[in-house]
């Protein structure tokens, strides 16, 4: 057997060998989220707009169903208004969403320098707990 040949029989029965070695592959498993659900933030902003947004105590209102309004303003000079969008998803006492607590988002747009007000309401009497999400209108 010539050299090449001899070469290429190596080659082809490592890889065989290599092959059968293997371990079995798994899918991707996710890291764990350091933040506690019962620590996770009421409102959340979306990456570049959160350093323009300024948040107020938010208001909340437990009657039939939750109410939560909550105060935000716009950061930047005036003549410089923004389109926000915003949600809110509202959870049971066991930290599941509620029947319908994920709202669609709704569009708004912020002036500069004036307050306005982000409201949501569960459609469900089992929602106890609420979380707001804003983010640069899509």
């Amino acid at each position: 057997m010539n050299n090449a040949k001899l070469a290429s029989a190596i080659a082809i029965g490592a890889a065989a060998l290599l092959g059968a070695c293997q371990t079995a592959r798994y899918p991707g498993t996710p890291v764990g989220d350091p933040i506690p659900q019962n620590a996770y933030p009421k409102v959340t902003v979306e990456g570049p707009l959160a350093r323009f947004i300024a948040v107020n105590t938010p208001t909340v209102e437990k009657t039939d169903v939750l109410k939560v309004t909550v105060p935000v303003r716009l950061l930047s000079n005036p003549g410089n208004p923004s389109n926000i969008q915003y949600r809110f998803l509202f959870f049971t006492s066991s930290g599941a969403v509620a029947r319908g607590g994920e709202m669609n988002w709704r569009f708004l747009n912020l002036p500069p320098q004036d307050q306005r007000f982000l409201s949501g309401n569960s459609l469900d009497a089992d929602a106890v707990d609420w979380r707001c999400e804003i983010r640069i209108a899509r």
